[in-house]
């Protein structure tokens, strides 16, 4: 498979600011509406059903407010992901304690582990950085964010589907954040 990046997986129509989500359970419940839309067939309980799975195992919550809940899913044809800000933070049970106020959801077909690990890699550089961060909470429609979340790394290294160090992928201290690797 091609050396994918976010702008691979995301469109506008799934970069959503603004939304309600008063529990992660909600959270996910949207996530998984959001995502069901982006190929035909899928369903959203389906989606929502693999999205859980993994959250039980672990919170996706990787701190500083960023969440990146992950699955796969064998009737999923290409990796997809989406982005939802919310108003109101909501309780991921985060490394740091802090309430998250964004997500980015990932999908890729069953098997697909490489591209798995090179897009939260990829999610993970893009979330520990302090600017980009704020620039995101700032946003004031979808279509900034989009152009944020597709933008080129300026380090073309950090673009690439190199196999990710897990202790990379989260941008808080890598001694206490947990694994995002199933």
């Amino acid at each position: 498979m091609k050396n994918l990046t976010i702008a691979d997986i995301l469109t506008l129509a799934r970069v959503k600011l603004h939304v309600e989500g008063v529990s992660k359970k909600r959270v996910l419940e949207l996530v998984s509406q959001v995502l069901a839309n982006a190929q035909e067939g899928l369903e959203s309980w389906a989606i929502f059903d693999v999205l859980l799975a993994r959250e039980r195992l672990g919170s996706t919550g990787v701190g500083r407010g960023i969440a990146i809940p992950h699955g796969k899913l064998a009737e999923l044809r290409a990796p997809i992901g989406c982005f939802l800000r919310l108003v109101t933070p909501v309780d991921f049970n985060s490394p740091d304690g802090q309430e998250v106020s964004m997500i980015f959801a990932i999908l890729v077909p069953e098997g697909d582990e490489d591209t798995h690990l090179a897009i939260l890699s990829q999610l993970a550089r893009r979330f520990s950085d302090p600017e980009f961060c704020g620039a995101m909470r700032n946003a004031d429609n979808s279509e900034t964010a989009f152009s944020l979340l597709t933008r080129k790394l300026t380090d073309p290294s950090a673009e690439q589907d190199s196999p990710a160090d897990p202790g990379d992928l989260s941008p808080v201290d890598p001694d206490s954040a947990p694994s995002l690797v199933d």
